[in-house]
């Protein structure tokens, strides 16, 4: 009698805690490279995706079943797919930081004489 072949590629709960916060970073890493280093949504986008990986951690913890990870799993292969999109739409049309022309502050517009 054989046993049952062990699923190596199963994510278990702390596998699920990785992927959910790299998944939950890389809007924070998309709107800091492409908002022109905007550091305050970019860290309220950052606590948004840590505080997702802590829940599903704390999930995957207390149901200890296969199904969390193969959702993580799947959310994974659709958001990866969603970021590139986003990625390449950013990079091709939005103006980057060298397009812009620099702002002029009040101090800079007054002549002194």
């Amino acid at each position: 009698m054989s046993e049952p072949q062990e699923d190596f590629n199963a994510f278990n709960s702390w596998d699920c805690f990785g992927a959910s916060l790299m998944l939950g970073m890389t809007p924070a890493l998309l709107n800091y490279v492409f908002n022109h280093h905007e550091i305050v949504s970019t860290v309220f986008l950052a606590a948004m995706g840590v505080a997702v990986a802590v829940a599903v951690l704390l999930v995957a913890l207390v149901t200890r079943r296969r199904l969390i990870g193969y959702v993580v799993n799947m959310a994974g292969w659709v958001l990866t797919l969603v970021y590139i999109g986003i990625a390449a739409y950013c990079w091709l049309y939005l103006p980057g930081p060298m397009s812009a022309p620099p702002a002029e502050t009040p101090e800079q517009s007054e002549t002194v004489r």
